[in-house]
Parts: C-alpha cells; sequence; structure tokens
C-alpha cells in the first residue's frame, strides 16, 4: 500500500469514526433541555445578585469538583463552563441562597450537559435614564453524570470543525448575554476557544483559551449570517478562524498546539 492510500485510509477511518459519534450522540441523547418560565414578564425593580460568584462563599468553601473534561458521546445538550478566577459554586438544589446547598466550587473549565433552565425572575434597574436588566436564573446541569445548580451562564458553543490531520474538534463558544427582557437570548459575547482531541470515541479537552481580545457588539449569531468562518491549510496543517463583530474582527490561528491571536 502506497504512503498516499495508507493515509487516505487513516482520514477514511476517523472520519467515519467521526461521523458515527455524532449519529449515536444524536439518537442517545442522555437529557433534553426544557426550560421553566422562558418568559418571565412580571419585571420587578432592582437588579439580582449572582450567588454562583459570591466572594465570601467561595471563599468559606474548599470542597472542589472534579471537572469532566472527557465526553464518551459528544451530548446535543453539551455545554462548556469557564469559571471566573477563583470558581464558581455549584449546587445541590435549586435553592441557590442556601449556604447548606452548596456542593462545591468548579476551579477549571469543564464540560456540561444542561438539561432544564429555571426563569425565576426578571429585574430591572433605572438610573440615569438607562435600563439595565439582570436575571434571577437557575441551570440544572450534570458534569461526569452529577447534578448540580448554578445561576452561572454556561458558554454555548456556536461552531465546531473536525480536523482531521490532528485528530481534534475545534470549537468556539460564547455566552448568550440576554436581549432586553429575554434572559438567555442574543448578545453573545465572551467568546472562547476549545480544541478536544478525538480520543477512544469520545472528545477528550485538549485546549481551552481564555476570553478572546474581542467585541462581538451585535444582537445575535446565526450561522446563516456566515459571522465565522474559516479557513483549513493542508501545507502546514494550519487552521485559521475569523469572527466578524458589529465594529471589531477577531483573526487567530492554530497549528494544532498552540493558539496565535492575529490581531
Amino acid at each position: 500500500m502506497t504512503h498516499f492510500s495508507k493515509v487516505a485510509l487513516r482520514v477514511a477511518q476517523f472520519l467515519l469514526g467521526f461521523i458515527s459519534i455524532t449519529i449515536i450522540s444524536l439518537g442517545n441523547a442522555m437529557a433534553q433541555e426544557f426550560v421553566v418560565a422562558p418568559f418571565n414578564f412580571n419585571i420587578q425593580n432592582g437588579s439580582y445578585t449572582p450567588a454562583s460568584t459570591n466572594a465570601q462563599a467561595l471563599a468559606a468553601t474548599a470542597q472542589e469538583i472534579a471537572p469532566q473534561t472527557f465526553m464518551q458521546k459528544p451530548d446535543p445538550n453539551m455545554s462548556l463552563l469557564f469559571p471566573q478566577p477563583g470558581g464558581i459554586l455549584l449546587f445541590k438544589s435549586k435553592d441557590l441562597k442556601d449556604p447548606l446547598n452548596v456542593a462545591g466550587k468548579l476551579v477549571a473549565p469543564s464540560l456540561a450537559i444542561v438539561d432544564t433552565i429555571f426563569h425565576n425572575q426578571v429585574y430591572n434597574q433605572k438610573t440615569a435614564g438607562t435600563e439595565k436588566y439582570s436575571f434571577d436564573m437557575c441551570y440544572s446541569l450534570r458534569i461526569d453524570g452529577k447534578r448540580y445548580y448554578t445561576d452561572f451562564r454556561p458558554h454555548t458553543i456556536d461552531y465546531r470543525y473536525p480536523l482531521v490531520y490532528h485528530k481534534q474538534l475545534f470549537m468556539v463558544a460564547s455566552q448568550e448575554m440576554g436581549y432586553e427582557m429575554y434572559a438567555d437570548k442574543g448578545n453573545p459575547e465572551h467568546f472562547r476557544i476549545a480544541v478536544f482531541n478525538m480520543q477512544d470515541g469520545g472528545i477528550q479537552m485538549h485546549f481551552t483559551s481564555e476570553q478572546l481580545p474581542f467585541n462581538y457588539g451585535l444582537e445575535f449569531l446565526d450561522e446563516s449570517d456566515n459571522v465565522i468562518t474559516s479557513e483549513y491549510k493542508a501545507e502546514d496543517q494550519s487552521f485559521r478562524v475569523e469572527i466578524k463583530g458589529l465594529n471589531e474582527t477577531y483573526k487567530g490561528v492554530w497549528d494544532g498546539k498552540e493558539l496565535k491571536h492575529l490581531n
């Protein structure tokens, strides 16, 4: 068998495995995402203070929750959690104000599966003629099969691209910051890049970026708008990605090991 034939065979085997993982995961999804009270128009004056980033509670919590870095069958509802410095609190129930419900803190990036979103209350604070909305929301999610609750917003995956040569899966993710009273719809920001190795029939976290030096500035991100474009260059096995925002454009290149910002 020629060298070219061997390479072609390995590529075909990899693609077949990747497609099989996708089909299996769609056919056997572990959970269906449900939304409880998606539009709570009983807006109250004031603002919501998140429980999962409470500095005093974080300092008093010694128990750390191990992040999930491998997923055997990528789930359609898969999200990513990128904790702030110092971590985020995860709770045993959706009563996030009870300190006895703290399960521990997550301090490293993790895969997670969101299956229920509780929209509890919308708040609106009016200051100097401007309105600022905040949201009492709770996410029910699973990390390595264990259920936790948090009001820290997961990153949703906006873009996926299989890098055949590197046997990796390249992802772009963002946080939906909400549009006026719509708590988790629109205004995607805080973009991150995550790269996973295709391993043992699943995906293993290989690299996660810091927040990209980029402000999106648009209300929505739709694949049909070609907001995220990419180019793979076979001559040096590099992968270039571009995200076009309202006033800024992010450009980066991934070589299989390192992400370089080009602007």
